[in-house]
This record gives C-alpha cells, structure tokens and sequence, in this order.
C-alpha cells in the first residue's frame, strides 16, 4: 500500500514537471510565435554584417504598428516596392547569442530614426522610437543608431527593426538602409565612439592647419591661401558628412541634397588651383596648365548648378522611388562619380610632373610627389588589414583611420611643399638681389662702397664722402678721334669695349678699380700704394706693345696710350641728385694727375708720374728718371715730374738706362743755368738714342736760351703750361 503510494506521488510529480515544461515551452514557442526560421549565430569575435539570407521584409507598415500586429503579418524574403524606403517598412532577422555576453550590439549605419522590438524567451522588449532631429543621440542602451540589445548568452532571439529615410538618400542602394552590424555591445560601441573620436580628430587637426596657414599667408603669402581654403573646407565637409553633424543635429540637406555636390566641386577647384599654382604650370606646362584651368571652370559651374539645385530640395527623385529607384549613384544631374574621376586624373598628373620636376632638381617638388601620393597609400595599407584581421570592425578602422591620416598627411606635407617653395623663391630672390648687385657693382664698384664705409649699395646717401689719401691713374688713347672717324658708331663701341675689357683686369689685378669710364679714357684709383698703379700702368703699357704687334699682323688700329699718375689727398663721395648720383673723386690731386697724362703728348712718354707719386714708391723697382719742372695751367705751385720708362721697347729702354747717368747731369746742368754743357750732354745722349723724344726737347730749349739769353735772376728753369 505505501509502495503504491510512494508510486503515484512520483507519478504526480513527474506530471506536475511535465506540465510546467509545457507551459513554458508554449509560452516560448506557441503563444510567442517564435518561428524557427535560420538564425545567425553571432561569435565572441563577430563584427559582420548580418547577410541578407537571414533577413525577411514587411511592407505598408509604418513605427506605430503594435507587436502582435507585426508578428502575425506574412513576412518576405524581399522588398517589392522601392517607395518603402520612404514610406517606411519593418526588417526581422534570428540570432543566436553565442557569446558569454547577456548583451549584444547592433550598428544601424545609414538611419536617421529607428524602432526596435526583441523577441525572446523572456518576451518582448521594446524600444522606443527614435528621432535624429528631436531625441538625444546616447542613452544607456544605444548610441546613435547602434543599439544594446538585451540577449542571454547561447539565446535565439528575433529582432524587428523599422526602416524609414523621407527623404531618401540617393546615395543608397536598394540594400544599404537596412544593413546591419552585429557584434558584442562592446566592440560596437567602441566602434562608435572611436568614429566619434576620429571625426573630431580630422576637424580639429584640419581646421588647426587651416588657420596655421591661413595665418602664415598672411606673413608670407605664396600658395598658402589656397592651402588653407581647402583645409577649411575640408573642415566643414567633416562636419557636414560625418557623425559629429549628427550628433549636434545638423540638418540632411547638407549632406543628402545636391549642395554636397558644390561642397565637394568647390574643394575640388580650390585643390586643382593650389596644384596649378604649386606645379608653376604656366611657366612649365602651358598646355596642362589650360586643362587645370578647363577642369576648375567645369567644377566652378558643377559647384552653382548643384547650389542652385539643392535649393528645391527635397524634390521628386528623393520622395518617388518609383519613378527614381534607389541606384547609388548619388543626386545631382552630373553624378559624383562624373565628379571624382577628372580630379582623380588630375591628382595622378600632378603626381607625375611633380616626380619630374623632382628629378629635374626641384626640391619643393620632393614634398609635392610625397603628397600626391599618400593618398594612394590606402590602397596597399587596406590589403595587409585585410590578410591580418579579413573583414572585420578592426580591417574598417584601419582603413578609415589610414584614410583619414594620409589625407591629412598630404595636407601637412603639402604645406611642407609651400614652404619648401618659399624658401626656393627666396634663395631665388637672393640669387637674382646678387647678380643684381654684381650688376651694379659694373656701375658702383665696392671698393668705392668700401672707401664710404658703405656694406650695400643700399647705404649709400647722396652727399656721403670721406676724406682719403689714394693714388689716381688716368689713361688716355693718343688721336683717338682720328682712328674714330674711320670706324662706325658699332665699330667705335666694339673697339673700345675690347680695349678697355683688356684693361680693367689689369687695373684690377694691381689692387685698383675704376672709377669712370671716359670714352677712350680711363680714370682709376689705388688706396694701398702708389706702387699698385705704377705696377698697372706698365702692365697696360706693355699689354699695349703685343696689342700692336698683333694689329700689325691682322693690319687692324695701331694704338698708343698716355698714363699720367698722382698721388695726394681727395674728397671721395656722391655726387648727384637724389634721383640720379654717381661716386665721385674731388681734389687738385685729381686735377693734376689728369695734367700729366696730357703731358704725355709733349714728352712723348708713356708714363709720367708726379713728385707725391715718386716719393711714395719703391724707386729700386722701377725705371725713372726726372724729366722737368712745371707749373700747370691754373697753378703758380711747379711741380717735378717723372718719366716711368720699364714699358718702353726694350731697345729703347736699355739706352735710357746706358744714357742716364749722362741725362741726370744734362738735366742739373740746365737747371743750374750751364746750358752749353747741358746743350753739349744732351746732344750726345741724342746720338746715342735719337728716339729719346726728352732729350729732343731739352736740346731745342738750350739752344733757344743760349741764342736769345736769359735773365739768371728771372729764369727758374720752370715750363709753365698754357693748355690743359
């Protein structure tokens, strides 16, 4: 009896269990009608996009629609009727939670309000209806459009979700409202918060340098300003197309109208514009240069047609998709893509010249193919993701954050290449400011900026001066106007710039400069010893002797010269107006010295230097010998003179030296009023060396005296000089 009892206890109990299951399992799979349609099975690892398979459709709907409604409606594996994605409609996959999480996160990518229920074990839950425009963009289960959605671990649960964007967003395709992403609530939510953080990153780094730029045209110009407009447009495109703009509640119409399109055409100008400015192409490719210039214009009215477009914004291809499908093909009669593909070539152009005008030695250009082509670095970058991760949340952030980094990268190395251009342009301007100043140095010599005490021509004032104790050498061509009269005016330049390009050097080579031209004359100047220009004006001399031997050969102009040297102090300064002034030497110094290359005609000398002069060079270097005592025009002051004679012919040269003990006491005796003797001594010397013109005309003078007589207490032996 109590075993029989015992019995139906056990069986009592094990009816009761059997029920309860019962109960549940109806309650799970008959009263709930949970379908056991295929399920996706989300891993710990999964950051995928929930595959059309698993998805089915309900359409006619819209976020109203109560869950017992919705869940008795004939579901389809596809959508019949593009106008849904306007009008709304409601999308049910199965997953299983095969996780050890008791949550699971979903990323709605394109949407701008959503409604979601959770079918489960546990019942439904429901989430309430959310507005981009009106609702806060976090809460404590979502963030944005990406959702935490309450599923145990190793659950099956059913997810409804609607789908709505009025008005439509031409960039999307018939698919891409309604894909989702699906992994842990954590990855999708670091997901959301590092695109967050990027976007912010790319807005602050580029409106940063945007400003940096910006300011630095200011300062230096160059091609900065277009730098810096790109940047700031950049900065606004960030904001418009990225989540931020979501987040602060931005309206579509600035991303989803055709006024996207001028955003993206007027960056596109402004980008070709800075590459036209930075390549130099008017200078260095005219002909690309007119195709940059074609493609700005096209982009400068894509940017006013889709302007003035996106004013009537919605119109009938964002609400009837119907009579518009979705294609992806983006608004705009001139599609996106039609957009992309000039500036793309372009970009891929400059790429290549850039290269080339590296190679040809351009260093700014380095920095400009570097930016060219960290665009193009994504491409490779996206692969090894890929092999590394295949295609999961962690391949997407590389490859935007890639993305994102080179682009800003070309932006900064791009400034690189201004700068770079900048500095080229400067050591150009310094290259041109120092063959401009060699230039003026033919016209202002430096050491005439040296003796004002003057480091640039730029220092120099009109009415600056300093007193300075030099010697000057004046050169003169003898019957020059003779020999002109048989030349023409190109002749006449042509000779003299060959003579004179012979004798600069000289004058130089000796420590000395000139400071003027004088037609066939030269006028030069020696601050450091009168040795210099005595040492010049020999050298002329005897350069003169080859040039004559030369033109006796190619039966050219025979020439000769008179050099006349003074030594003593002078003003040297600036002369002029203040438009107009030249360097200039004042001082009897300079008076006399040009008296004594006139000399030079009557003694028929070559080089007749001054008293001052002689005293102050070394007399064993050279050949001199005193030649006469004279007062010249304008001056009772008489003045020795000296003949300098080492640039004679060497015959001639030799015999002065054999004669001149003898001519030094010709030269005595007359002074000393013994002019038979001298007459006597002069004559010899004559015999001696008849081309020693000197002698001809101490001997004329002897002669004259000794004819008409002389008063011994008037006669000073002095030649007193009518002529200049």
């Amino acid at each position: 009896m109590v075993n029989c009892l015992k019995q139906k206890v056990k069986i009592y109990y094990l009816l009761f269990f059997l029920s309860i299951f019962l109960i549940n399992f109806e309650k799970v799979f008959a009263d709930s009608n949970i379908k056991f349609t295929p399920y996706y099975i989300l891993d710990l690892n999964t950051f995928d996009t929930i595959p059309k398979k698993y998805l089915e459709f309900a359409e006619g709907i819209d976020e109203n629609v109560s869950f017992k409604t919705l869940s008795d409606l004939e579901w389809k594996k596809t959508l019949d009727d593009d106008q849904s994605f306007v009008n709304g409609y409601w999308v049910r996959f199965s997953i299983l939670n095969n996780t050890k999480k008791d949550s699971i996160g979903i990323n709605y990518s394109y949407n701008n309000e959503k409604k979601v229920f959770i079918h489960n074990i546990n019942g439904i839950i429901e989430y309430p209806h959310w507005r981009e425009k009106f609702d806060n963009w976090i809460d404590d289960k979502r963030i944005r459009t990406s959702y935490k959605l309450s599923i145990k671990s190793n659950e099956i649960a059913q997810v409804y979700s609607f789908f709505r964007k009025k008005p439509f967003d031409r960039y999307m395709g018939r698919d891409s409202l309604h894909r989702m992403t699906v992994s842990t609530w954590e990855n999708i939510r670091t997901h959301q918060f590092v695109k967050i953080a990027a976007n912010i990153a790319t807005f602050a780094i580029a409106i940063t340098f945007a400003i940096y730029y910006l300011f630095i045209f200011i300062v230096s110009k160059g091609n900065y300003l277009w730098l810096s407009l790109s940047l700031f447009q950049i900065s606004f495109l960030s904001i418009t197309n990225l989540v931020v703009g979501r987040i602060i509640g931005i309206t579509s119409w600035l991303y989803a109208s055709e006024f996207s399109l001028s955003l993206i055409s007027f960056l596109f100008l402004l980008l070709l514009q800075f590459f036209r400015q930075s390549l130099n192409l008017k200078l260095n490719y005219p002909l690309l240069n007119k195709i940059f210039l074609s493609v700005i214009v096209f982009y400068i009215l894509m940017f006013v047609l889709n302007l003035y477009s996106s004013l009537f914004w919605p119109s009938v291809p964002y609400l009837d998709l119907n009579l518009y499908p979705p294609d992806m093909n983006g608004p705009g009669l001139v599609k996106p893509k039609y957009l992309f593909i000039p500036f793309i070539i372009l970009l891929l152009t400059s790429a290549v010249v850039s290269f080339h005008l590296w190679k040809k030695g351009s260093k700014y250009a380095k920095y400009l193919c570097i930016s060219f082509a960290l665009p193009f670095l994504s491409a490779p970058i996206s692969g090894i993701a890929y092999l590394f991760y295949d295609f999961n949340w962690i391949t997407w952030l590389i490859i935007n954050s890639a993305v994102g980094i080179l682009f800003l990268g070309m932006f900064i190395t791009f400034g690189f290449a201004v700068a770079q251009q900048l500095n080229d342009m400067k050591l150009l301007a310094l290259q041109q400011q120092v063959k401009l100043t060699e230039a003026y140095q033919r016209f202002v010599p430096s050491e005439l900026l040296k003796n004002l005490g003057k480091n640039s021509i730029l220092d120099v004032s009109l009415g600056d001066q300093v007193n300075v104790k030099m010697s000057i050498l004046f050169s003169d061509i003898r019957s020059f106007t003779s020999i002109s009269e048989k030349m023409t005016p190109k002749e006449n330049f042509s000779f003299l710039n060959s003579y004179l390009n012979q004798m600069s050097p000289i004058i130089r080579e000796n420590k000395g400069y000139i400071d003027k031209f004088m037609g066939d004359g030269v006028m030069a100047l020696f601050k450091n010893s009168a040795n210099d220009a005595v040492k010049a004006a020999i050298e002329m001399q005897k350069y003169l002797i080859q040039y004559n031997a030369s033109s006796f050969k190619n039966k050219t102009h025979k020439i000769n010269i008179g050099i006349g040297i003074n030594t003593g102090e002078m003003m040297l300064g600036t002369l002029g107006e203040i438009n107009r002034m030249e360097g200039s030497v004042i001082s009897d110094a300079v008076n006399l010295a040009s008296r004594l290359e006139g000399l030079t005609k009557n003694y028929k000398a070559g080089i007749i230097i001054s008293e001052e002069t002689y005293k102050n060079i070394n007399k064993d270097l050279f050949a001199i010998r005193f030649i006469d005592l004279v007062a010249v025009k304008g001056k009772n002051k008489a003045i020795k003179i000296f003949e300098v004679f080492d640039a004679d012919l060497e015959k001639l040269k030799q015999l002065k030296i054999e004669t001149l003990n003898d001519f030094k006491k010709a030269i005595k005796g007359y002074f000393e009023h013994n002019f038979e003797n001298s007459l006597k001594l002069f004559s010899k010397i004559n015999k001696i060396n008849p081309d020693d013109k000197v002698t001809e005309i101490f001997i004329n003078r002897c002669k004259k005296i000794i004819k008409e007589g002389w008063d011994p207490d008037l006669w000073d032996g002095v030649n007193r000089l009518r002529n200049k």
